[in-house]
């Protein structure tokens, strides 16, 4: 009965001393182990040939028997040295089909090995890891995450990921949108969490950063350039195809998915940021790195803190700025969202600014109109403005929006008589609706509609609309703004005085009138002279 043995190099081992030192035959050996006598003469051979040529420990077996077999291609190695040599990229197939030209009979497979071998693919140049100094680097990225909340759903949602490149020390945020606001919403986030910022910060070629590349560089976003600016970081873009630029901030999203997500349920994304935040301060924070060896916290604390730019008294104002037309209703719309304005403003085209937690309306002026609190983006939600837009009398009344109406030009004021005469009743309502055209066209362009209607006695809002549909063109509230910002350039650039030609006609001159006239000014002739002469007896300088 064979005895009981764990693994091959036992079993081998005792087959050879029961042969060697105990005397056992080759049947009695086979017999013993339940093999056959080949196998047992082949252990036996293996073991004398080691004994006596050697053996390198670093081929197996296996390795030896395979380089030792001889094969098929073995005639045609010079015919495959050739074909690589003049065609270096040509695939097996077409290597198969000219050897079984040359008479080669064997098969593609040992040929694809052979070919691995003789062309090996080639191998990426290897990264050298990087490190930096104190409060010189940090790294951004994002990366999308699926989640089942147990409230809302499944839904997306965008880790924003922030990473100091000397202490490993990490921000993350979590949000629905991964747009421009966005982006230097959760930058602001990242510095308060380090209270400063380092010298400069690595991001991808995305559109919110960069606008495109020329030549070879990446031309920034400006929007971006003045918010970084404001932190004096000096943005550096990555290229194209080049993640492992980044590795230091690559690298730990796997510790997010498996340290933070791994194992987890939330009630909705509130949640989620919640429990972010306290795994920043429980976990990331304190953890051993893997190639520091030390807590990212701790090492921020000794060294990199210190060197980090200290944060601006004043945080950079991160609202979005945007032009509002308040429609009849009394309201201004945005991300699906109504916020009522006071009814004194319907029709006016104001200025909305939405911060992260506030929409702020201000009149043409530029005065705080009102303030709401900023509804989540889609959710279609209608503020109650009863305590902001009056009685019906305010509401839908033409005395409210009387003087905004006059203030469209010359026509206006004849136009609101007919219309008071044809629509008794509710002459607000086309007053309202007239001014809301705003919206679309130029004020002048209204005042013509208004006195053509009034040779016509067309006493009606949808008669304006017809008229500006066809005689004008429309225009966008992106030109009115615009139209605005060239308005304050004009009057704060200084008002320039165009100066006279006839005050550079003493520049011309005969060549030989300096030699007769040395006292007199060079280049100039006897008119000339007379000419110059009674421009500098002028006080302004002869710009008259």
């Amino acid at each position: 009965m064979a005895d009981f043995i764990q693994n091959r190099e036992e079993f081998e081992q005792r087959l050879v001393v029961m042969k060697t030192q105990d005397g056992w035959s080759i049947r009695a050996l086979a017999r013993h182990f339940a093999v056959s006598r080949n196998m047992v003469r082949r252990i036996l051979r293996k073991h004398e040939k080691l004994r006596d040529q050697g053996h390198d420990i670093l081929l197996t077996d296996r390795q030896v028997r395979k380089t030792e077999r001889s094969s098929k291609l073995d005639s045609y190695e010079e015919t495959l040295k050739r074909l690589l040599e003049k065609y270096p990229h040509i695939t097996g197939q077409r290597l198969f089909e000219e050897l079984r030209d040359a008479g080669y009979d064997g098969g593609i497979s040992i040929l694809r090995d052979r070919l691995r071998r003789l062309r090996p693919t080639p191998k990426k140049t290897p990264i050298i890891r990087f490190e930096t100094e104190p409060g010189l680097q940090g790294q951004m990225d994002w990366s999308p995450y699926t989640i089942k909340f147990l409230k809302t759903g499944k839904a997306t949602v965008q880790c924003f990921s922030y990473i100091l490149g000397f202490s490993r020390r990490h921000f993350i945020d979590f949000t629905r949108r991964r747009d421009f606001f966005t982006l230097i919403r959760r930058h602001q986030d990242a510095f308060s969490h380090f209270t400063g910022t380092p010298a400069q910060c690595l991001y991808d070629s995305e559109a919110t950063v960069v606008l495109r590349w020329e030549a070879g560089r990446a031309v920034i976003n400006p929007a971006f350039s003045a918010f970084i600016t404001h932190y004096r970081i000096r943005p550096i873009i990555c290229r194209r195809g080049r993640a492992e630029t980044k590795g230091k901030i690559e690298r730990p999203f796997q510790y997010v998915e498996g340290n933070l997500l791994c194992g987890r349920e939330f009630q909705d994304i509130d949640d989620l940021r919640a429990c972010a935040r306290w795994w920043l301060r429980e976990k990331s924070d304190i953890h051993l790195h893997d190639t520091t060896g030390r807590s990212p916290l701790e090492l921020f604390c000794e060294q990199e803190l210190s060197a980090l730019t200290p944060l601006p008294l004043h945080p950079y104002d991160c609202a979005e700025v945007a032009l509002r037309v308040c429609n009849l209703e009394g309201y201004i719309e945005f991300e699906t969202n109504r916020y009522p304005v006071p009814y004194e403003h319907v029709a006016d085209i104001l200025t909305m600014k939405a911060t992260e937690h506030e929409i702020l309306i201000y009149s043409p002026e530029l005065d705080l109109v009102v303030r709401h609190e900023r509804g989540p983006a889609g959710a279609r939600i209608s503020l109650d403005g009863a305590a902001i837009h009056g009685g019906k009398t305010i509401r839908y009344g033409l005395e409210p929006v009387r003087e905004q109406f006059l203030e469209m030009g010359d026509d206006a004021d004849e136009f609101l008589r007919g219309l008071q005469l044809t629509h008794a009743k509710n002459p607000g309502f086309h007053a309202r609706y007239i001014l809301h055209l705003k919206e679309r066209y130029h004020s002048d362009d209204i005042n013509r509609a208004l006195g053509h209607a009034c040779r016509y006695r067309a006493y009606d809002c949808k008669a304006i609309e017809r008229i500006l549909t066809a005689k004008s063109t429309p225009r966008t509230l992106e030109a009115i703004r615009n139209e605005r910002a060239s308005e304050q350039l004009r009057a704060a650039l200084p008002k320039i005085n165009q100066r006279s030609l006839a005050d550079y006609s003493v520049l011309f001159s005969h060549p030989n009138h300096q030699e007769e006239n040395p006292h007199e000014d060079p280049g100039l002739n006897d008119k000339d002279q007379d000419v110059s002469q009674n421009i500098e007896a002028q006080p302004d300088g002869g710009r008259s």
